[in-house]
């Protein structure tokens, strides 16, 4: 276990990083995404963060709020919000070439959008689950694009964080991953459908972009306003943990070289870790990827192994058939997308 002490202790050594640090953030209009974008804008002013924030529509005027009450308390920042309905597969492409347009890099890309569909399934315009667009499809679109911006050698040491549930996969419904019969749909199987096809999705990602760090996240239960939604209907587990605690887990997950892929970096091999961000802090060690190359982290954060549903997947080319089956939902998203005015 990282105590919350040693957590502090480390985000407060971002105001010493170079200047100029990119981030994006995907679902910090409430909940954990939004007490970690404040909390890395209050530790990170030193440094001159650049900042994007995505919001949509129906909250955009209030985020904005936030931004601009950012910007008087931490100046030396720069926060940008950008609107898109990231339940759309398509607007994150929007997102993507909003950043492009100003950056050309980008050194943590942070994604915690997502909500829990306890009414049940109701499609969006591309024919997909919203509650499983959030979770999965719109963030691994988002990772895919922004793949040129966090490779960019500028980088020193790139960080994808997702937080929704590392470690608890589980064994698809292999014949319909996107739980289209209504028979096979759930809020609990599309939950398990998300984190655990993230999970062999990123893993991917991971073993082709070997300097890339990708940290999947389940910070249990916390206490956020989707949580205290949960309760209306029947979900209300004990022992939650405070929003203020998961916002500072989630820098240190964001900016801690704990969680920075090890690359040789002389040719011919050599060893040496990455230039990295905060470093390890003293008592801890370098977590351990799972096999497949990403950091499945408890709430804690330490590593979790979740190999025994994992290894099976991956040896029965189940992660391929998910990737597959994603690239092809992304093409006809991208098809029935309207064209741009």
């Amino acid at each position: 276990m990282v105590s919350l002490q040693t957590v502090r202790q480390s985000n407060a050594r971002l105001a010493s990083l170079p200047p100029g640090l990119v981030a994006v953030f995907i679902g910090a209009t409430s909940g954990i995404g939004l007490n970690a974008l404040q909390q890395f804008a209050q530790q990170a002013q030193g440094s001159s963060p650049r900042i994007y924030s995505v919001s949509r529509p129906a909250t955009a005027a209030a985020h904005q709020s936030v931004l601009a009450s950012l910007g008087q308390s931490h100046p030396t920042g720069t926060y940008k919000l950008i609107t898109a309905d990231v339940s759309l597969v398509c607007e994150i492409d929007k997102v993507v070439d909003a950043v492009a347009s100003q950056e050309t890099k980008v050194d943590i890309l942070f994604m915690s959008a997502g909500f829990m569909a306890f009414e049940g399934r109701k499609d969006t315009r591309e024919g997909l689950d919203p509650s499983m667009s959030t979770r999965y499809y719109s963030r691994l679109r988002a990772v895919q694009r922004f793949l040129p911006l966090l490779n960019n050698p500028a980088v020193s040491s790139p960080r994808v964080v997702s937080v929704l549930a590392g470690g608890l996969e589980r064994p698809l419904n292999e014949s319909d991953l996107d739980l289209r019969d209504p028979s096979h749909y759930s809020v609990w199987n599309a939950s398990f459908h998300c984190g655990t096809m993230g999970t062999l999705a990123l893993e991917r990602i991971a073993r082709q972009n070997p300097r890339l760090s990708i940290v999947h996240w389940y910070p249990g239960p916390v206490a956020t306003p989707g949580l205290a939604r949960a309760a209306e209907f029947g979900m209300s587990p004990p022992d939650q943990m405070a929003l203020d605690e998961a916002g500072a887990r989630a820098v240190f997950l964001a900016t801690n070289d704990r969680y920075a892929v090890q690359v040789d970096t002389q040719e011919g091999g050599g060893g040496g870790g990455p230039p990295g961000l905060v470093p390890v802090p003293d008592g801890l060690e370098v977590a351990k990827t799972s096999a497949g190359g990403i950091f499945l982290i408890d709430p804690l954060g330490e590593p979790t192994d979740n190999e025994r549903v994992l290894a099976d997947l991956r040896e029965r080319g189940v992660d391929e058939a998910v990737w597959n089956f994603t690239q092809d939902v992304f093409a006809a998203c991208q098809s029935a997308a309207p064209p741009v005015s």
